[in-house]
């Protein structure tokens, strides 16, 4: 009996992906030193424009539900261009904006877009991958999205040096339409087979519905680990500022140094997972990175109770937090899809909205409930680190009971 091959995905496939999947965390971030000058542009305090991250979090959720189903009932690549293109004529109308309602408006829908065009992305890896190699593929894409927001300030700030901040939405909406000619040359298309494969299973089973996803034994362990996990570093963007410059009292580029420290880690530990996903299966792994990151969130307990003006122990328990998601997202991804080949797209819709939603939730949260203290915020880490594992520790089980009761069936 021959063994299968794995299937091997193009490099340029893969930039493909990867630059859709980095035009969110992008947009998110580039704008951000623009925002004093929109708002005094609109003479409306700076607190309506911090408004549009939490906005853009909500439209991405929205869309990311609306083109999952789509993308399993009319192909990965048509969506993602729809997606890309609704991104790219909010962008515009960005430019236009006047009022703060507008632009609160024409971002929410720039969001919508965007979150239809990513959600394309897992499906396609899951269409074209399985196991160690869509591990390999979503850790990959992962370092993209991780290098995107790190780079996104810069950016915005030298396209402001150069021109108003309307020149930050026009640089956008030009990234989306070079996105969509890659997408459009590189994503491969349904074959007649695929389609009428397709066509035959959207008829007998309608499709999955989105509760069904939650009612997925193995898969909703993955799904929840991946969406704390995330919470925890958005907990820590959310809050990062207000514990840095305000409780310690570090300066600008202390701050930025320090915040700097994180990307790195995650960078580092992403381009580990890799490297060890060559011997160690990915659910192996997502345990493994998850322990992490609740041991250095017990190490941050415990340090803001016990020696809380120590800023070193500090920033080494928020470095093996945050660095321990270069782990954590790509191989909870590919777990979770593994469950979900024919309607991988909904699948993912389902998986990326409830990440965006619970991120925008708990780092609110505790963002709320600190009032300019660090213990609320790290107790807050500890407690979605520890929801992480424990549901990737309980869907281990799950996964090994179902091979047992499987291998005794006759």
């Amino acid at each position: 009996m021959t063994t299968a091959q794995p299937k091997k995905v193009s490099k340029r496939l893969i930039i493909t992906l990867s630059s859709i999947y980095a035009i969110s965390p992008f947009a998110i971030d580039s704008y951000l030193p623009a925002i004093p000058l929109i708002a005094n542009e609109m003479q409306v305090d700076i607190s309506l424009l911090s408004v549009t991250v939490s906005l853009y979090i909500l439209g991405l959720a929205i869309g990311q539900l609306i083109g999952g189903p789509l993308s399993d009932k009319h192909g990965r690549l048509p969506i993602m261009l729809l997606g890309l293109f609704i991104f790219a004529v909010a962008s515009l109308l960005l430019t236009t904006s006047s009022h703060i309602a507008l632009l609160w408006g024409w971002r929410l829908m720039q969001a919508i877009g965007g979150g239809i065009a990513i959600v394309g992305v897992p499906a396609t890896i899951r269409d074209n991958a399985d196991g160690k190699e869509a591990a390999k593929l979503f850790a990959l894409v992962a370092l993209i999205m991780m290098i995107a927001p790190s780079i996104a300030p810069t950016i915005g700030n030298l396209i402001l040096s150069l021109h108003s901040w309307h020149w930050i939405f026009y640089f956008t909406a030009g990234f989306s339409c070079i996105a969509m000619l890659m997408a459009k040359k590189y994503v491969p298309h349904q074959s007649k087979k695929q389609k009428k494969l397709l066509a035959i299973t959207i008829e007998r089973k309608k499709g999955i519905k989105f509760i069904e996803v939650f009612k997925h034994k193995q898969g909703i362990g993955y799904m929840l680990a991946q969406a704390f996990a995330f919470a925890v570093m958005m907990t820590f963007v959310a809050n990062s500022a207000m514990i840095y410059l305000s409780i310690f009292k570090v300066t600008a580029t202390t701050f930025t140094q320090l915040f700097a420290l994180n990307i790195g880690g995650l960078i580092f530990i992403n381009r580990l997972n890799t490297l060890l996903l060559n011997r160690f299966e990915p659910a192996i792994l997502a345990r493994c990175f998850l322990t992490m990151q609740f041991l250095g969130g017990v190490l941050l307990v415990a340090s803001s109770l016990i020696v809380p003006d120590n800023l070193t122990l500090i920033v080494i328990g928020f470095m093996i937090m945050i660095s321990a998601n270069g782990g954590v997202m790509a191989n909870c991804n590919a777990c979770f899809l593994k469950y979900f080949g024919k309607n991988a797209g909904t699948a993912s819709a389902v998986l990326g909205a409830f990440q965006c939603t619970m991120g925008a939730t708990i780092s609110a949260f505790a963002a709320f409930i600190s009032m300019g203290y660090l213990q609320p915020v790290v107790f807050i880490m500890l407690i979605a680190s520890s929801i992480a594992l424990t549901a990737v520790i309980h869907s281990n089980k799950q996964a090994r009971l179902a091979e047992i009761l499987e291998s005794e069936t006759p």
